[in-house]
């Protein structure tokens, strides 16, 4: 039985027992199948909260029957391949009933590999072999590039990796010139980086590492590319049962936006966008405010502008905080942009977002230099609310 990341097929299944959750198999009375090329076949029967697990020559009467090769089944149940990629890829596929087969997912336990620690040169083995799985193809549209490793140290070692016609390969050497190199002078602070214990400005500080090359290839790039590593030993504890209330916390309370930003929420369900000009100075505010902030003077005149312009400033976030109020965290990477919004000058601008898509599209104005030209994707419902602009993408 041939091993991927340290488990077999077969360690998988003989675990099945002692994950079983008789609580998650009230409403289940079926017979399923596990077709594992190379390895064998599987029959799992739940019946009245309890199951039997068996091998099989053939899989007749299963309700719905689960094909994929060892590596794809070890990686989906290990965390190490993403279950909706390698289903969207038709590595893992299920014939028959599939609302059926779904009812496994509540059956067990997650799946833990027992193990007490790794080394380092067990981790950068682990990492550099998940790059091909973790690899997100749709994401590689026309880029081709290449990703250079160079990590010291007694477990250290050399890796390019490889992007071209949305392939990704992996080699144990530094081939040709890489688009960008990383260099560690201890290949235990890469993986220390990895798994998030020290950031990068720290790292960087104190002269343990340097980059080569295109930077900002690796910095904007590399989290698009790639699904983000999942260490191994996280799991490695007796796992938990929790049980997770998700609620947003309202007040049952109504609170008054007040005339001027009223005026400006109601302009965006008719695809307006109102600013309010100062008496004195003249300047432009979005989103209006009753108060000039410069002037310190009330700004009672409505504008109409936009609703096309150009972005001026911009930035791309890749790791979110979450909201404070709903402790969910943004998607990343996203790019955060302020539009000067035709009819406004100087910095009268307004924030909001680009299309995700988009983001590496984007050029900002700088000074009187042209920035990208957007126009608002707008709500086809809209109730006066900042989210009836849904994004801005580009003007084509």
């Amino acid at each position: 039985m041939a091993e991927y990341w340290g488990v077999k097929v077969e360690d998988i299944f003989n675990t099945m027992k002692d994950r079983f959750r008789p609580e998650g198999a009230k409403d289940v009375d079926a017979v399923f199948g596990y077709d594992i090329a190379g390895e064998g076949k599987w029959k799992l029967t739940v019946k009245n909260n309890a199951m039997t697990l068996e091998k099989a020559d053939q899989l007749s009467g299963c309700i719905a029957t689960m094909s994929a090769d060892g590596e794809t089944f070890v990686g989906v149940n290990t965390g190490k391949v993403d279950a909706t990629n390698a289903f969207m890829s038709g590595k893992f596929k299920v014939e028959g009933d599939m609302g059926a087969f779904g009812k496994t997912g509540k059956l067990f336990r997650k799946f833990v590999l027992a193990k007490k620690e790794m080394t380092t040169k067990e981790y950068l083995a682990d990492m550099f072999a998940t790059i091909v799985p973790r690899f997100k193809a749709r994401e590689a549209e026309g880029l081709e590039a290449s990703f250079g490793f160079d990590l010291g140290g007694p477990d250290g070692g050399k890796w390019t990796v490889f992007i071209k016609d949305k392939v990704c390969t992996v080699t144990e050497t530094i081939e040709g010139k890489p688009t960008v190199t990383l260099e560690f002078n201890d290949a235990r602070d890469y993986v220390d980086f990895i798994l998030g214990k020290i950031d990068a400005q720290s790292i960087l500080a104190a002269g343990k590492a340097s980059a080569k090359g295109d930077i900002n290839m690796m910095a904007s790039k590399w989290p698009i590319l790639f699904e983000k590593y999942k260490d191994p030993m996280a799991g490695a504890v007796q796992e938990q049962e929790l049980l997770v209330l998700k609620k947003t916390i309202s007040l049952n309370e109504k609170f008054s936006t007040g005339p001027i930003m009223g005026k400006f929420l109601k302009g965006l369900k008719e695809k307006k966008i109102f600013a309010n000009r100062c008496p004195e100075c003249g300047r432009l505010q979005l989103p209006p405010r009753e108060v000039c902030a410069e002037c310190r003077v009330r700004a009672g005149e409505f504008v109409e502008v936009g609703p096309k312009g150009e972005v001026r400033y911009m930035d791309v976030v890749y790791y979110a905080m979450p909201d404070p109020l709903t402790g969910v965290a943004r998607e990343t990477p996203y790019g955060s942009i302020f539009i000067r919004l035709d009819g406004c000058k100087g910095n009268e601008t307004l924030p909001h977002f680009i299309r995700k898509d988009q983001i590496e599209k984007i050029q900002r104005g700088w000074n009187e230099k042209k920035g990208t030209r957007v126009r608002p994707v707008w709500e086809e419902k809209r109730i006066g609310d900042i989210w009836d602009i849904k994004y801005f993408e580009i003007d084509e």
